[in-house]
């Protein structure tokens, strides 16, 4: 349960991530990279306040990061498809 609850609250980081950077859309790539890291960051230290596990925390956040991105990709391109 406690996994669970770790995943959702990093898909909630990684949809704040993606506003962060539609709001800075006009960014350079080395700004967005800071920011992808410190979104990085603060999802892996409320994995691991709820874990207390690094090897299980890292998991789930790339377990995580690989779901959110892959879904956004995939609504990404039913909205091109439109």
């Amino acid at each position: 349960m406690k996994n669970y609850i770790a995943f959702l609250l990093q898909l909630i980081v990684w949809s704040v991530f993606t506003i962060a950077q539609w709001l800075s859309n006009k960014d350079h790539i080395e700004y967005k990279w800071i920011m992808f890291i410190v979104f990085f960051y603060l999802g892996f230290i409320v994995a691991k306040k709820i874990l207390q596990s690094s090897r299980l925390t890292l998991i789930v956040t790339i377990i995580s990061l690989s779901t959110f991105f892959s879904l956004k990709i995939f609504f990404e391109q039913i909205l091109v498809a439109i």
